[in-house]
């Protein structure tokens, strides 16, 4: 029994010798830092996206300093500018006075934006990634009331055509120059790149982001005098957003369909349903614990007489 006991132990200690001598070469870059940084600042940009600012600023923190650790400068280069929009997002551009120890809290958006050239640098994709960042240059400027629309479109048109095989951020592009537009009124120019950038974002299945272009596409229209369609293309923003699961998003839709509706003398079946939508939206903000928005809404409700 004891010759077949090592016969056995043998033969299975000879498969598992010629298990790894036989093998698929193994690989000679190792991405396991990397992979996990990118998901991390994959997940913050969707919790961004969902206005859960806390889990954001978690996430993109980790995948900065995780990023960092294995210097991938265009991943830290990419989480950088998210970061800036994290900024954008939540209105608080300048430096925290209090050190929290992350890098979008301990840094003016200037500064990140200013880190996020040097890792395009660094980086293997030099151009695009210098070309995103002038992106994030013009919304930064909006973002501080900055209103020199002429310079901000050439500035984006520059950077276009490096961007040409980058659906993502040329559709990024796309929606920017509508923010520049509308700064400027010209709402028709507005609409027609917000519509580019929802087109871009729908043949590419970036669907997390279609929803803001047609909001934009809307609010051009709106702002236009055309209330009709600035009602169908909120219709659109709506379904990308459910189809997203955005709740923030979703209500506000309803919320912004109700106050296009309650514009431009409406009639008593308009103030009806506008009072209905944010009544609507109101409940939806607070299924999502967004409480002050909520409120808000309700107000409004409240408002239309």
């Amino acid at each position: 029994m004891k010759k077949k006991s090592k016969k056995i132990a043998l033969f299975f200690f000879s498969l598992l010798f010629l298990s790894c001598s036989t093998t698929k070469k193994r690989p000679m870059k190792i991405t396991t830092v990397s992979d996990t940084a990118d998901s991390r600042y994959e997940n913050a940009n969707a919790e961004l996206l969902a206005l859960k600012f806390d889990r954001a600023l978690s996430l993109f923190s980790q995948a900065y300093n995780m990023a960092y650790s294995v210097d991938d400068a265009d991943l830290l280069c990419r989480i950088s500018l998210s970061g800036i929009a994290y900024k954008i997002a939540t209105g608080m551009l300048d430096a925290e006075k209090k050190k929290a120890g992350n890098f979008i809290s301990d840094n003016s958006a200037e500064d990140i934006l200013k880190d996020a050239k040097y890792f395009a640098t660094r980086s293997g994709r030099e151009k695009m990634l210098v070309a995103v960042c002038s992106i994030y240059d013009v919304r930064l400027a909006l973002s501080r009331g900055k209103k020199n629309s002429k310079v901000y479109e050439s500035e984006l048109l520059a950077a276009q055509k490096e961007l040409e095989k980058e659906p993502f951020y040329l559709a990024h592009l796309y929606r920017t120059l509508g923010d520049v537009r509308m700064v400027s009124k010209d709402y028709n120019g507005a609409e027609e790149v917000y519509v580019k950038a929802a087109e871009l974002h729908t043949k590419n299945r970036y669907v997390g982001e279609i929803g803001t272009d047609w909001y934009g596409a809307a609010r051009a229209r709106s702002l236009s005098g055309d209330k009709d369609g600035a009602l169908s293309f909120m219709e659109k923003a709506l379904q990308f957003d459910r189809d997203s699961e955005n709740t923030a998003a979703i209500a506000s839709d309803y919320y912004a369909s109700a106050k296009i509706l309650a514009k431009s003398k409406p009639t008593v079946e308009e103030k009806k349903k506008a009072r209905a939508l944010s009544r609507w939206a109101a409940s939806i903000y607070r299924a999502g614990g967004f409480e002050r928005e909520a409120k808000e809404c309700e107000d409004f409700a409240s408002s239309i007489k």
